[in-house]
């Protein structure tokens, strides 16, 4: 599988996307834990502490918000899924 990081996580991860290879069905959350397991900077960034993340990320399957599906992070992926990773975002004038 590949997951997609943007802004500030793409720097942590020192490139775009990350590739992650489990048996499935995985979760989001074990795809995210693999992804994170060899770079500790975008660890550092995502994890509040292991298997919780910070609260302002916020992470796609398949475009949807996963705190809008059903089992959220525990989600069962496939390679086939994608998964998008967003640190805080701001900005726009008032």
């Amino acid at each position: 599988m590949i997951i997609n990081f943007y802004a500030t996580l793409r720097l942590a991860a020192g490139r775009k996307r990350v590739e992650v290879s489990l048996p499935e069905p995985f979760t989001a959350l074990a795809a995210l834990q693999a992804a994170t397991r060899d770079l500790p900077a975008l660890g550092a960034e995502i994890w509040e502490a292991p298997g919780r993340l910070f609260d302002y990320i916020h992470v796609f399957v398949n475009g949807r918000e996963s705190t809008f599906l059903p089992q959220q992070l525990e989600t069962p992926l496939t390679a086939a899924d994608e998964l998008d990773v967003f640190p805080p975002v701001g900005g726009g004038s008032a």
